[in-house]
């Protein structure tokens, strides 16, 4: 799969019980987007989707994976 947010080579490491898609970007790292964002995020350009994800970055203690939410986009 290519990553939602750079658009590389991204693995898809979601299990059968997560609603959405967790995602492993060499460039952008891992992260999970909730199936009710997925669609709006992708709707956006290069720079919001990566800036969606810094935010979910900074807002996420470490060891933990972030996950962009809609009050990101």
């Amino acid at each position: 799969m290519n990553c939602p947010i750079c658009g590389a080579e991204a693995m898809n490491e979601t299990p059968g019980d997560f609603d959405g898609l967790i995602v492993e970007c060499k460039h952008c790292g891992e992260y999970e987007i909730p199936d009710d964002v997925l669609n709006s995020l992708i709707r956006l350009d290069f720079d919001a989707r990566k800036a969606a994800l810094e935010k979910a970055k900074s807002q996420t203690r470490a060891g933990a994976r972030a996950s962009i939410e809609r009050a990101y986009l």
